[in-house]
């Protein structure tokens, strides 16, 4: 539905004052269309949670199958850089969606990507198993993996605004990856 780009941008820039007939009218859409996909904001928040997951899901699913993931160190540079990207997306949205995560009954579904996510990755190294550090256990280590990247991402994007910056805490992460699944 066209609708989603208006929410978005409601959500993200001004979700207290967001309405579902300040979205419809933003949409070019009547509210009682709005209403036949979305009885309330709360629904409204609730798809951009969904969507936002499945997106993440995606870009994370694309970047551990491609090319430059032929290998554990390139394809550990290009989880971390899709990670980062992926907070850099949108991040005035991204910080309204987690804040609003429990107001729409979606931390569950949160969790469920979180899993989702480690799944992607644990399977990542467990094609690369050869190269961990003996006794390193993929599925443990993509937890491992998988937290410390949100983690550095929500970080980054909020906290170290400027490239540069980034590029420091990326470069960063990789080294404590890459040393902690190698060695």
């Amino acid at each position: 539905m066209r609708v989603f780009p208006h929410i978005s941008h409601l959500v993200a820039h001004d979700y207290k004052g967001a309405t579902t007939a300040r979205i419809a009218e933003r949409a070019g859409v009547s509210i009682g269309s709005l209403y036949q996909y979305f009885p309330n904001l709360e629904s409204l928040v609730a798809a951009l949670v969904d969507r936002h997951a499945q997106g993440l899901l995606e870009v994370m699913d694309r970047a551990l199958e491609g090319d430059d993931a032929a290998g554990l160190e390139g394809g550990l540079r290009t989880l971390i850089h899709a990670g980062l990207d992926m907070q850099r997306l949108d991040p005035a949205l991204h910080r309204v969606l987690m804040e609003q995560l429990p107001n729409v009954d979606r931390l569950r579904r949160a969790r469920d990507t979180s899993h989702r996510l480690t799944g992607l990755i644990e399977a990542f190294l467990c094609r690369h198993a050869d190269q961990l550090a003996p006794g390193r256990q993929p599925a443990l280590a993509a937890v491992v993996v998988e937290t410390s990247l949100e983690a550095v991402a929500h970080r980054a994007v909020s906290d170290y605004p400027s490239a540069a910056e980034q590029q420091q805490l990326q470069d960063e992460l990789y080294d404590l990856l890459r040393n902690y699944l190698t060695r």
